[in-house]
């Protein structure tokens, strides 16, 4: 299920979130690294919203009917172009020195 809500684009990201999270009518686990996400339009990736900036800092995708943000567990966003498989398995294999 989802849920919308109207977010006023003048308040810091971060009331937004807390917003967010009072509406929310079950609690989450580390809610502190929940976030507003920006889905990747226009060539440009997607992206967590600074909390400190104002929500109408970042531009919305106007190719959508009614322009929208994620809220959703932070999570590293890798791009394609910046790693091959090689590179991505050696940085997210544990290495034990002896």
């Amino acid at each position: 299920p989802q849920k919308c809500l109207r977010l006023n684009p003048d308040v810091p990201v971060w009331v937004s979130k807390q917003r967010i999270l009072c509406t929310l009518n079950h609690s989450l686990k580390d809610v502190l690294n929940y976030g507003l996400f920006q889905p990747a339009f226009n060539g440009r990736a997607g992206k967590f919203l600074d909390e400190e900036r104002l929500l109408r800092e970042y531009p919305l995708n106007p190719d959508t009917p009614v322009p929208y943000l994620e809220f959703r567990y932070k999570r590293r966003v890798y791009t394609q172009a910046l790693l091959d498989d090689k590179q991505f398995a050696k940085l997210h294999t544990k290495v034990r020195l002896e």
